[in-house]
């Protein structure tokens, strides 16, 4: 199951229509792929720090954790954003 914080949810409505309608798309690959390393590919899954990180085209990138079986989204947003949410 793909669970939210409120993290997440507050950087994804900053983002605009089009960029949300990437992000869900993304997500809906997330599942699927996780665990089978040859599906990785296709949305650029990798670990970040103590978090994984998936992208939604060139700009956008999500961040996740895995929790118990469930997949929490943590953040989304570029490269920057990531960056900066990972360290501090």
């Amino acid at each position: 199951m793909i669970l939210t914080r409120p993290s997440y949810d507050r950087a994804f409505k900053k983002l605009s229509a089009q960029q949300q309608s990437r992000v869900n798309h993304a997500v809906g690959r997330l599942e699927p792929a996780f665990g089978r390393p040859h599906l990785h590919a296709g949305i650029g899954l990798r670990p970040f720090g103590k978090f994984f990180e998936f992208r939604a085209g060139l700009d956008l990138r999500i961040l996740f954790v895995p929790f118990a079986g469930d997949l929490i989204l943590v953040t989304v947003g570029n490269h920057d954003h990531i960056r900066r949410f990972v360290k501090g």
